[in-house]
């Protein structure tokens, strides 16, 4: 490739001149385009910096009626329905689902915690405190063959407090299914954090052969 001389390279066109000269010429020739262009930019800058805050705010609202509703049924079911776009207003059915779950509606308790798992989007505390939800719930209305495919997906992918938990609800749902063998080995496997409910359980297991033990805790 053939070097360019000084004289060449000081003569040749400037693109940066070039190219602006262009746009003067394109903006002097088009000032109505070119003010239309500027109030769309314009608004579409304002929309989003307004939606932003508005959306900031509608949360911190949000979660501020979530925190007062407490363990309150009717104030939570308010948030649910207030603000249903909002984590609060999620969290909210989580919440219904655990009240429903120690009303002993456990029909309720499966819809709620169903219904905030596929709204949710997150496997995080929360998301497995669902699944526990939905396991104890089908273990309580007799359909204990329902609660092992969400315990089996938690005790793979929770973190270890959630999955012990997990552990424990898998035993209850395979002694229902009288499946004592499967039910022992999930006991052991349960760490040393929640071992004395484990012994309990397959000491209750070994005396009482014909028993199940309760999925409460």
């Amino acid at each position: 490739m053939a070097k360019m001389t000084r004289k060449e390279f000081l003569n040749a066109p400037d693109e940066f001149v070039t190219t602006t000269s262009t746009v003067l010429k394109w903006i002097k020739e088009n000032p109505l385009r070119l003010a239309i262009i500027t109030v769309i930019t314009v608004t579409l800058i304002t929309s989003g910096f307004g939606f932003t805050y508005w959306k900031s705010k509608r949360e911190n609202h949000a979660m501020l009626a979530y925190n007062t509703a407490y363990n309150n049924t009717q104030m939570s079911l308010q948030v649910m329905q207030d603000y249903a776009d909002t984590k609060a207003g999620k969290l909210s059915k989580l919440r219904l689902a655990s009240l429903s779950y120690g009303q002993k509606d456990y029909a309720m308790a499966l819809n709620y915690a169903d219904d905030f798992i596929n709204g949710w989007g997150q496997e995080d505390l929360f998301y497995w405190q669902g699944i526990l939800i939905i396991a104890s719930s089908n273990i309580e209305q007799n359909t204990a063959e329902n609660a092992l495919p969400p315990l089996s997906d938690c005790i793979k992918n929770a973190p270890e407090n959630i999955r012990d938990q997990a552990l424990f609800y898998n035993a209850q749902a395979l002694m229902k299914l009288d499946r004592r063998d499967e039910a022992r080995e999930s006991l052991v496997k349960i760490s040393q954090n929640y071992q004395d409910l484990a012994k309990i359980s397959l000491a209750m297991l070994e005396k009482h052969p014909g028993e199940t033990t309760d999925a409460k805790q």
